[in-house]
């Protein structure tokens, strides 16, 4: 068995059932409804690893994303309360986070919901509402779902592979590793385009500077201990013998 073949059989393992992706699909129908009195001509998307087509059955959650136009001129404070205000008035139990609010949901599943404003009338740039500092956070998640569907079968990988080797590597910093790994590359042989990020991590973790690749105003943080314990799980994985060491 090649290797390409080897990670291919990995990701067969990893697709989700029918019945899990209906479930999501019904928990973001429930979550639209809560919100459609205060909607207006807002859009509602999928975000995160669903919209991105990178989900993993190993470990999954949805990301839902509303965006308000750009002709709602209320401060965006206004605007994220009056969905907070929605989803508290439901019923649900929610938690705060840098920008999203985390909806904590029966059988372990959460739900980052996403607040922002778009730019122009296109939604594809939009200010979010960063939580944490009460500011606004300008980037385009329609470009970050571009950006990772090109590459999303390495993508699924990654994750795997961060997560079975406990790295603690936050989503969206690794997806950015993989887009600029394998930017000019295609990725129909797994096991070069796998091994292309592995060396990648291997020579440039511990130096690199990544950026939102929508606003490069907008710093991707990674720890020096997290770059160490990257970088050492790279070097141990590419002198392994077998893939199932390695993934």
């Amino acid at each position: 068995m090649t290797g390409h073949q080897y990670l291919v059989g990995v990701l067969e393992e990893q697709r989700l059932t029918d019945m899990d992706l209906k479930r999501l699909r019904n928990t973001r129908d429930q979550i639209e409804r809560y919100l459609k009195p205060i909607r207006h001509e807002s859009r509602i998307y999928y975000g995160g690893s669903y919209g991105k087509k990178t989900m993993i059955k190993e470990s999954f959650d949805l990301d839902i994303v509303i965006y308000f136009p750009h002709t709602d001129r209320r401060p965006l404070r206004d605007i994220y309360e009056s969905v907070c205000h929605s989803l508290n008035q439901a019923g649900y139990k929610m938690k705060e986070q840098r920008v999203a609010l985390t909806l904590q949901l029966p059988k372990q599943l959460h739900v980052d919901v996403v607040t922002g404003r778009a730019k122009d009338e296109d939604f594809y740039y939009a200010d979010l509402y960063n939580i944490a500092e009460d500011s606004r956070m300008l980037t385009s998640l329609k470009m970050h779902i571009d950006d990772a569907r090109r590459v999303k079968d390495t993508i699924k990988l990654m994750k795997l592979w961060i997560r079975r080797h406990s790295l603690g590597m936050h989503k969206f910093a690794m997806e950015q590793v993989v887009i600029r790994a394998l930017r000019d590359k295609d990725e129909s042989d797994l096991e070069m385009s796998f091994q292309t990020v592995l060396q990648y991590l291997k020579s440039s973790i511990l130096n690199i500077k990544l950026v939102d690749s929508a606003n490069s105003n907008n710093p991707i943080k990674i720890s020096e201990t997290q770059r160490h314990k990257i970088k050492q799980a790279a070097d141990y994985s590419f002198r392994a013998e077998s893939w199932e060491d390695i993934i």
